[in-house]
């Protein structure tokens, strides 16, 4: 009987964290490699270095871009400014930042 009562507490205190899992779970994050060739719309949300950047797509999907190119240097973003880049191949060809 007192396994069945502290098994009953576990889940119960457990509840919560399994809830918020589900929440972070739910974010969409967008591969750039299943993005289409073209040109978007995205808001800076961190540089990781030269050649990598999570933006946060105009649609609210999340997405780390990445680049092969010589002319692409991410390093000149700023976290929360708005870009726009082309994709070709999810590689991300050129960029520059969004005036409105």
């Amino acid at each position: 009987m007192r396994t069945i009562s502290l098994l009953a507490l576990v889940a119960a205190l457990a509840a919560p964290a399994v809830a918020q899992t589900s929440k972070t779970a739910r974010t969409a994050v967008t591969n750039p490699a299943q993005l289409p060739d073209g040109t978007y719309t995205a808001v800076v949300q961190r540089v990781l270095d030269t050649k990598d950047i999570v933006v946060k797509l105009s649609n609210g999907t999340q997405a780390t871009l990445k680049t092969n190119k010589d002319n692409v240097d991410f390093s000149k973003c700023q976290t929360n400014e708005p870009i726009r880049f082309s994709v070709i191949n999810g590689l991300v060809a050129v960029y520059a930042p969004d005036s409105p």
